[in-house]
């Protein structure tokens, strides 16, 4: 887990996803959650190899449980094979922000909290 930026924390993923690794996940995310009070949590899963429907379901779980503390979530790293495959699998993420990189996540995230970044 890596705090970004004041209130945006990014979570990458890498490797398979299963159901005991999901809830360390997830107590993990929550839990930096409440030490920095983030508003924002990016979960990056460009190095998830597969999503199928158990951890589409976790992943749901996890952004479910981060929005009752006060954090949104935002799912970057989608590919065109897992996008095709969630949506092949009638996986609902409407009420989730999706971007296919981490740095598109990361703009979003910036908007919404209110931050904005200067060049030089």
């Amino acid at each position: 887990m890596v705090q970004l930026w004041e209130n945006i924390l990014a979570l990458p993923l890498i490797g398979t996803l299963d159901s005991a690794r999901t809830q360390v996940v997830m107590e993990s995310l929550l839990q930096k959650i409440v030490e920095t009070g983030a508003l924002i949590a990016i979960i990056d899963i460009t190095g998830v190899p597969t999503v199928d429907t158990l951890v589409a379901q976790h992943l749901l779980k996890a952004i479910a449980a981060a929005r009752l503390m006060g954090a949104d979530c935002i799912i970057s790293g989608i590919r065109p094979q897992i996008a095709q495959t969630i949506v092949h699998l009638g996986v609902n993420l409407e009420d989730v922000i999706t971007k296919a990189t981490l740095a598109d996540a990361f703009n979003i995230a910036l908007k919404r909290t209110g931050a904005t970044l200067s060049s030089k």
